[in-house]
């Protein structure tokens, strides 16, 4: 059995919701499919690989479009294919790896962050204190190698996708690194912004309670609106990806609280202005 890779979850829980919509159940569709009831859950759950014979059969069977039956196709295909991140599978945990590959397609990122600055929106050098900070016991040998992967997951936002993150006052106020390092900081957040498809919105020491304090988060949403969002939650010892929709709707209307709070956009860059006048 395969480890799900982000791409076979997304097949498997498209193939999913149109079986359900045609309201057969796992074991009418494995029979009319000729496989066994098990080997199906494992499809949709992306722990098993599909061949093209099977899907184009299960297309046929549970009447999925042609413009749909494409993307599910191309999903199969991509699937298994090797990422550019797995260079890096030496020194990558699995958490990370996850969140990497939930990028890969994504085309629109909403992150929120109360203490630190968003890794997508990292310099070198604020990358590098914040990983070494982090965690102080990795090989010297390996640091450049963990910022040349951070630094190649910002690629994503010059191939057109769209961040929103939100980030605490204390992100932009603290000096990681020292006022030289933050100062580059925070002028390549204004340049990033003014560059790309991103929006920073910030909450000030002055906002209220609200849904995500104490917490962060990244919602991540593909380009098909067929394809399920997903949540991924990383804590000091444990990490998360969430795909229920319940679980979603949560983390959404977290979302939308703590940008219920923060400064708007412009006034954001404001802030953002003031503070490194500060640092001159």
């Amino acid at each position: 059995m395969m480890r799900p890779t982000v791409r076979s979850r997304r097949l498997g829980a498209r193939l999913g919701t149109y079986r359900r919509q045609s309201g057969l159940s796992g074991t009418d569709l494995a029979a009319q499919l000729g496989m066994h009831q098990a080997t199906w859950s494992k499809i949709e759950s992306g722990k098993t690989k599909i061949s093209p014979p099977a899907l184009a059969l299960a297309v046929d069977t549970l009447h999925i479009p042609t413009g749909v039956a494409d993307q599910l196709e191309a999903l199969r295909r991509k699937a298994d294919e090797p990422g550019w991140w797995q260079d890096y599978g030496d020194i990558l945990s699995e958490a990370v790896q996850m969140l990497i590959e939930l990028e890969a397609d994504a085309s629109w990122i909403r992150t929120y962050e109360g203490e630190v600055i968003p890794g997508l929106l990292q310099t070198h050098d604020y990358a590098e204190r914040v990983i070494t900070a982090v965690a102080p016991h990795i090989r010297v040998a390996d640091i450049d190698r963990y910022l040349e992967l951070r630094m190649k997951r910002q690629k994503r936002l010059s191939e057109g996708m769209r961040l929103t993150a939100i980030v605490g006052e204390a992100a932009i106020r603290q000096q990681v690194g020292g006022p030289a390092i933050m100062y580059d900081q925070l002028r390549h957040i204004v340049r990033v912004v003014r560059e790309h498809d991103v929006t920073v919105q910030v909450v000030p020491f002055t906002a209220d309670a609200h849904a995500a304090l104490g917490d962060s988060f990244v919602v991540i949403q593909w380009p098909d609106e067929a394809d399920p969002e997903a949540v991924y939650v990383d804590g000091v010892t444990s990490w998360t990806v969430h795909e229920r929709d319940g679980v979603i709707r949560s983390y959404l209307h977290a979302f939308a609280s703590v940008q219920s709070q923060a400064l708007t956009p412009r006034k954001s860059l404001d802030l953002i202005h003031d503070v490194i006048k500060e640092l001159r």
